[in-house]
């Protein structure tokens, strides 16, 4: 049986985090997604919106708060099986896991998914570079601040239980995005003073997000790291 789920983006740009995308939604075994409340989403694109002078700020004062350390070459050898295990959570009341619900929400056409909640096509835009595609095999899900990044900045005090939500995080649309493979493959676990976007149109955005994922699960960033975060969203704003 193949379904076609309706698509959603609803982006909130004036919150702290700057670009908010609500996912705490289920999806009925009838294929229609639905809030958590039994609200049906409504159709919008998932594309990144553009950003204004509201949304730089925050990301500068939020930059700001940021605890600054340098790198700690005492802290525990990182282990990406600290973060549930390495594997997306799957929810056996939906029938999907984490990487099927990104894929399902960041669609910008409603995609058509198998009754095993798999996406077999849509239209995604991969907002690092730019591509658009309608092949879900063309694409991981990244962690926009890597696993690696968040257990240095942090996390390796954390408990298993607060790392399986950070890897699995599906409240703010900052932490998971469906990007090319190759693109992925590229940035590994890089900060932005070793990384950014090819596609220039995407920089200020990424900036935004990365300061807001960080603030949100309150990681520190290094010297070098603020320095390109500062040049970076100040340059951003109008």
């Amino acid at each position: 049986m193949l379904v076609a789920f309706k698509s959603h983006g609803q982006i909130d740009d004036g919150a702290a985090a700057a670009t908010t995308q609500v996912r705490s939604q289920v999806v009925t075994t009838t294929g229609t997604v639905v809030a958590a409340d039994g609200t049906p989403t409504p159709t919008t694109s998932a594309a990144r919106p553009g950003l204004d002078s509201t949304n730089m700020s925050v990301a500068f004062a939020a930059l700001d708060r940021l605890v600054v350390a340098p790198a700690d070459p005492t802290i525990p050898k990182y282990d990406r099986h600290a973060f549930s295990g390495g594997e997306w959570s799957y929810d056996p009341s939906t029938g999907c896991n984490t990487r099927e619900l990104v894929l399902i929400q960041e669609s910008l056409d409603p995609p058509v998914v198998n009754d095993r909640c798999h996406p077999l096509s849509g239209r995604w835009y991969s907002r690092y570079d730019g591509v658009i595609t309608t092949d879900p095999t063309d694409l991981q899900i990244d962690h926009l601040v890597p696993v690696a990044d968040v257990w240095r900045s942090g996390a390796y005090r954390w408990t298993d239980e607060r790392r399986a939500a950070y890897y699995n995080d599906l409240d703010d649309s900052a932490t998971l995005v469906a990007v090319t493979s190759r693109l992925n493959t590229a940035k590994s676990d890089s900060t932005p003073d070793e990384w950014l976007p090819p596609d220039p149109d995407a920089i200020c955005a990424y900036v935004s997000d990365w300061v807001a994922v960080k603030a949100r699960w309150k990681l520190s960033v290094t010297p070098a790291e603020k320095a390109v975060l500062v040049q970076k969203v100040q340059g951003c704003r109008p």
